[in-house]
């Protein structure tokens, strides 16, 4: 449903009238409480089961709760990650997003008081209460937007949406594909190594993934998701244009990898250091499965715009056969794990993910256009990568966080500089750059 409303809910703003927007939303609403109270139910009753298949002693309780946090933080990501984005609420998505996560700081502050709540079931309880006060926010800010549009007429009165089948079609596709991306997704790999190796020995990795999604949110595609999905989906729209739709995407992804390498190049520096500061000094050689999982992160940025630009042409069938088609990833990833080979883990972590968009991508392209990758501007992002791992080596300044932040400068800025001085943009791209990114 993600999806659905990723592409439907900005046409609907966009010809329909307020109220018929209102019913709408509603209704993608309403389908995704049902699946998700589904979901949670299965998973509350599954706990015991689940607890002992992963040998987590006494978490049974910690899982039941999680089942009931799945239900409210998916509910509140509903509200706030797809239709106040889609609707161009990103305020009103931040503020209800900020008040989760300052009830989460609270708790981070009130555990260093109490031992007793510094267990996986008070963390549960905790991201319960932050959740449900984020989703009332979220929910709030969407009744109110909704009742003063309400009256608004329709822009194209000889427009409506696409019959809940075709609808609905899309949605089965993506989650037929999202179900098939997680067979090798970050925490399906997390409870195999778990699994075949134990829980204290895949530590340092599940740390490592943890920090790893937290850049994630933070990435252009993921933090700003709602809004390059919502303007890239306005801007075809109105212009059919194939071409115009294939170089922003490229352009998008480039600017993804601009926010990556630095990170990576620090960890390659001072890994050790970030790791060891930011564990208490009990994850220190954690950085090298960091380095692992954000060079995954760089080929998942494109899988996201893959998806993006599928749906987008209505073409998400593709997304769907392919991403079956690669649930023999897991067999790969079973074999690496099994005889501890970390770097051919991830590297097919990284190999899948570029397989996914190059087929998706081969079956979207038409008699007049394929999408095709800047590889020029890539090579030289590569050429800056290794210069400013140089110097970045070269020039190391002390020890603590202090230096790690300066070091951390040095490398954006030589980045930066160089993406203008070597022109990593194609013509096209510039035009682009030279006012409003996707407009």
């Amino acid at each position: 449903m993600e999806w659905v409303t990723a592409v439907f809910i900005p046409q609907a703003k966009l010809k329909v009238s307020g109220n018929t927007l209102r019913i709408f939303i509603w209704r993608c609403i309403a389908v995704q409480f049902g699946t998700l109270m589904i979901g949670a139910g299965v998973l509350f009753m599954a706990a015991p089961t689940l607890s002992d298949w992963l040998k987590l002693e006494g978490a049974v309780a910690a899982l039941q709760v999680y089942a009931i946090v799945m239900f409210v933080e998916g509910m509140g990501r509903v509200f706030r990650d797809q239709i106040l984005a889609c609707l161009l609420l990103q305020a009103a998505g931040q503020i209800s997003q900020m008040v989760r996560n300052i009830f989460m700081l609270i708790f981070v502050f009130l555990i260093f008081q109490k031992d007793a709540w510094r267990t996986a079931e008070g963390l549960a309880y905790a991201e319960l209460f932050a959740s449900t006060s984020s989703l009332i926010i979220a929910a709030i800010f969407l009744f109110q937007y909704l009742k003063s549009c309400r009256d608004d007429p329709a822009s194209d009165p000889d427009w409506h949406l696409p019959s809940w089948s075709k609808m609905l079609r899309a949605g089965r596709n993506a989650w037929l594909s999202n179900l098939a991306n997680m067979s090798w997704g970050g925490q399906t790999v997390i409870l195999l190594v778990t699994r075949l190796i134990g829980v204290e020995a895949t530590a340092p990795m599940g740390f490592a993934r943890n920090l790893s999604e937290q850049i994630r949110r933070f990435m252009p595609m993921d933090f700003l998701l709602g809004v390059i999905r919502t303007l890239l989906v306005a801007r075809f729209l109105e212009e059919r244009s194939l071409s115009k739709l294939g170089i922003r995407v490229g352009l998008i992804f480039r600017i993804n990898l601009l926010f990556l390498i630095p990170l990576i190049i620090l960890l390659i520096i001072r890994g050790d250091e970030v790791c060891s500061i930011l564990s208490g000094g009990r994850y220190e050689s954690a950085h090298w499965f960091l380095i692992g999982w954000l060079g995954v992160l760089m080929a998942w940025a494109h899988h996201r715009l893959t998806d993006l630009m599928a749906h987008i042409l209505e073409r998400s069938g593709v997304t769907s056969r392919i991403s079956i088609l690669l649930c023999i990833t897991p067999l790969f990833l079973y074999c690496a794990g099994r005889i501890q080979h970390w770097e051919l883990l991830f590297f097919t972590l990284f190999i899948a993910e570029s397989i996914y968009s190059y087929l998706v991508l081969r079956n979207l392209r038409t008699s007049g256009w394929q999408y095709r990758l800047y590889w020029l501007g890539l090579g030289k992002l590569s050429l800056l990568a290794i210069v400013a791992l140089v110097i970045g080596s070269l020039f190391q300044m002390g020890e603590g966080i202090v230096s790690i932040l300066l070091s951390m400068g040095i490398i954006t800025l030589i980045m930066l500089i160089g993406v203008m001085l070597l022109k990593a943009w194609s013509p096209e791209e510039k035009s682009l750059l030279s006012g409003v990114v996707l407009k």
